[in-house]
């Protein structure tokens, strides 16, 4: 039996995986000061009541990962923490493993993939960007542990939108459902719109499939410039397929079949066929990634 870990800054999401499916799966609370404690011991008090006999415990962090160190986590605010130390203290005989927990929905939807792909690239839009590169069936971090953040690709320079990371105009800022508001209310006063002022990415999105002028004119952008971003990636890593998921993909394949749309204008030829599909996992695949890093 394998445990996948996946934090998020609410919960964090603990499931028992064997044979890439999720045997059972709990959450507990994300509380900053004791996290990964609260973790390790919650895990052992699992085991230890269910009498299972782990294998091998692996971790999806929302922020950068080296060599099992968290260089720096920043919506939960934590740097510099060393699982290797803390895990020791739980489980002195299983070796451990985390990335970043885009890298690990990366290879959790890449592993059940049917297809059974051998190079993908997952990109996740939720309230930030995230994405992880796959190859034979291994995440691929990069030196610095930051292969794969799409989310900061330079792609808007219409709107240079600041960043969290710093900088302006990040793909992030355009396509994350955060940035997806963000356009909708720029543009807001140039359409007449049913779609409400306290909008959400989804209320958009939900609006464009009924014609509204607004969220037709935002997912229509929001798409392209995914498809740039795509189009890029490819030419560097010429994966098999593209997987799309996290919050914002939800809306369908409204969203999927704009992307291909623009994907078809913009790649270059020898990639124009690489594959774009709505990933299928939704919040299992980072718990099952991680179980398999």
């Amino acid at each position: 039996m394998r445990c996948g870990i996946d934090v998020g800054g609410t919960t964090v999401k603990i499931g028992f995986i064997d044979n890439y499916k999720i045997v059972d799966s709990y959450s507990i609370p994300t509380v900053k000061d004791t996290l990964f404690d609260d973790v390790f011991k919650s895990i052992k008090e699992y085991c230890l009541k269910n009498s299972i006999n782990l294998e091998a415990i692996g971790m999806g962090i929302p922020g950068n990962v080296r060599n099992n160190i968290i260089v720096k986590m920043p919506n939960i605010k934590l740097e510099n923490v060393d699982l290797n130390n803390i895990s020791k203290k739980y489980f002195p005989n299983i070796t451990i493993k985390a990335s970043n927990d885009a890298n690990c929905a990366a290879l959790g939807e890449t592993l059940v993939d049917k297809d059974k792909v051998k190079s993908s690239y997952f990109i996740t839009l939720g309230t930030g960007v995230g994405g992880g590169y796959v190859y034979d069936g291994k995440v691929v971090d990069g030196v610095n542990a930051a292969c794969g953040e799409v989310g900061h690709m330079f792609i808007d320079h219409i709107h240079n939108f600041k960043c969290g990371c710093g900088l302006t105009g990040c793909l992030e800022t355009v396509t994350s459902a955060t940035g997806i508001v963000r356009l909708a209310k720029h543009y807001y006063k140039e359409f007449n719109t049913t779609i409400p002022s306290d909008m959400t990415a989804k209320d958009v999105f939900d609006k464009a499939k009924e014609k509204d002028p607004l969220g037709v004119f935002v997912l229509e952008m929001v798409s392209e410039y995914l498809a740039r971003a795509l189009s890029n990636i490819a030419t560097v890593v010429d994966v098999e397929c593209f997987y799309i998921g996290g919050g914002v993909s939800k809306c369908g394949n409204i969203l999927t079949d704009c992307i291909k749309k623009y994907y078809d204008k913009y790649a270059f030829y020898a990639v124009k066929n690489t594959e774009i599909k709505l990933a299928k996992l939704g919040n299992d695949a980072g718990m099952i990634g991680a179980a398999y890093l």
